[in-house]
């Protein structure tokens, strides 16, 4: 299970890598949101955190990983994830082929 948290702590950080890249290309002058992790018993929720200009911030949930298989869901509600597979953070790019600057990938 140690091993499975440092993978999952590793893909919040790509994912945090890209969401600086990109608000660094396209919204130069925008703080990117912090990429958090919250562990439950069966998943890891990956939450997306942007702060405000008085110091409040908004919180949303970028997605989810399943804590045993490291499968990555999108996010159906703040508490759940989507019913399907989005990807794997074992996959061969570390599952971002599943992500987006915004969240993970709807099903084709």
């Amino acid at each position: 299970m140690a091993l499975l948290k440092e993978e999952i702590h590793d893909f919040a950080s790509r994912v945090q890598q890209m969401v600086n890249k990109h608000f660094r290309e396209q919204f130069p002058n925008l703080t990117p949101p912090t990429i958090l992790i919250k562990f439950g018993r069966k998943y890891a929720k990956i939450i997306k955190e942007q702060k405000g200009p008085r110091g409040a911030g908004q919180r949303s949930v970028y997605g989810f990983v399943d804590a045993h298989t490291g499968d990555i869901y999108k996010a159906a509600t703040w508490k759940a994830p989507a019913k399907h597979i989005r990807g794997s953070i074992f996959a061969d790019d570390g599952g971002m082929s599943s992500c987006t600057p915004y969240g993970i990938v709807y099903l084709i």
